[in-house]
């Protein structure tokens, strides 16, 4: 037996202050939720009776439309019970929706597909976190798919640009996904549906007509007084002092966090001035690192000497959950404002620790393991100390020039 129960949601208005009313269609432990695409104000809502109040004309007509999608249901329950078929939610909502029984090549098929070779080429051609990232691009499709059309696949010929404009406006209202992060999404989606075209399943990439453009971030980074207050700082916790030692030494190497926590004494060479250099080839993109290690790195590094002889491992790395809730901690502590990540420490090492300084964009962005220059641009932030370092030689020239 099908429950259907009527809902709205407050938490996610409309401009005119109006709420979307959703329809849930139950049995036992499964349901499918989905958007009736009409909408009205909180305090037309009568929960206990999951329909709006009786008192104008336009409410009457909602309340029509609403018993019109109840009756629907049941009837297609109904139908399905004459034809001595088994009745499930996912049949139920497959119908009301009008979904034809899908014969073709299917695109979440095609995605594990693509998600299992993927798993394969795990550090070899492929990082794990990019492997993660398909996983849950493919989830999220599948959960859009379940909410709006009742199924779990779509046949991949099914595809257009209404749809993506779908799953777009879905990332973004529904799952609360800013721009850049639905347009990552979208790009993972988009690289299962260039599958399918290769193959011949389909002309053309919908996704492509779509309008999606990365917006600017502004990237957050300590300034060079904020690192001197998180170095000098005297913590009576060894948890956060370990903490603190390991973000300024991301600070001064450059290093995102999973680099940093794979650490190991193979990592360390001598140059041939003798100075003590860290290679790594990144974990994101396999693109070899090359930095030179500052006083202070090295400071640190010395100062986990023991740890270093007993594990093989240069620093005591938390893990990703742990570092982010103690850096919280650890700025709380410093009077610090700003969010402090592994993300900060490198952006703080890309413009205040060297470009700020005079590092060239082309060695800072063979520091930070990129594959061109391009890519480090968003982090050469132009810092005040730098124009007015520029300027300060301008005025001597100008001065020069006037004696």
């Amino acid at each position: 037996m099908l429950s259907i129960l009527f809902f709205i949601k407050r938490r996610k208005p409309l401009k005119d202050g109006s709420v979307p009313i959703f329809m849930r269609v139950s049995s036992h432990q499964e349901y499918v939720e989905c958007s009736l695409r009409r909408s009205t104000m909180p305090s037309q809502w009568v929960t206990a009776k999951g329909r709006v109040r009786n008192n104008t004309l336009v409410n009457k007509q909602l309340n029509e439309y609403l018993d019109q999608q109840e009756f629907r249901i049941y009837d297609i329950e109904r139908g399905l019970l004459a034809e001595g078929k088994q009745v499930s939610v996912q049949e139920v909502m497959r119908q009301y929706r009008g979904v034809e029984q899908p014969e073709g090549e299917m695109l979440c098929k095609l995605y594990d597909e693509h998600n299992a070779r993927m798993k394969e080429l795990i550090g070899k051609t492929t990082a794990a976190n990019t492997y993660k990232r398909h996983l849950t691009s493919l989830k999220l499709f599948r959960e859009f798919l379940t909410a709006t059309r009742g199924v779990s696949d779509i046949e991949v010929k099914a595809l257009d640009v209404q749809l993506m404009e779908e799953y777009q406006h879905y990332l973004m209202t529904v799952r609360s996904n800013n721009n850049n992060t639905t347009v990552k999404y979208l790009r993972n989606l988009s690289k299962v549906v260039n599958l399918a075209k290769t193959r011949g399943f389909i002309q053309t990439n919908p996704i492509d007509l779509l309008p999606l453009k990365m917006q600017t971030v502004e990237r957050e980074f300590l300034t060079q007084d904020e690192l001197k207050r998180l170095e000098e700082k005297q913590i009576g916790i060894s948890r956060l002092e370990q903490v603190r030692d390991i973000f300024l030494f991301c600070c001064l190497t450059g290093l995102a966090y999973v680099d940093v926590a794979s650490l190991s004494t193979e990592n360390i060479v001598e140059g041939k001035r003798g100075r003590q250099w860290l290679r790594k080839a990144r974990n994101k993109t396999n693109n070899m690192c090359s930095i030179p290690l500052l006083r202070p790195a090295l400071r640190i590094l010395e100062k986990y000497a023991e740890y270093r002889a007993a594990t093989g491992r240069l620093l005591p790395v938390p893990s990703n959950q742990k570092m982010n809730a103690y850096l919280k901690e650890l700025a709380t502590l410093c009077g610090v404002t700003k969010n402090l990540t592994t993300h900060c420490a490198r952006h703080t090492f890309a413009t205040t620790v060297t470009l700020a300084n005079g590092a060239s964009l082309e060695n800072v962005s063979k520091m930070l393991g990129h594959s061109s220059v391009r890519m480090t641009q968003h982090y050469a932030k132009i810092l005040n100390s730098s124009i007015e370092r520029d300027m300060d030689k301008i005025e001597s020239e100008l001065i020069g020039e006037e004696e």
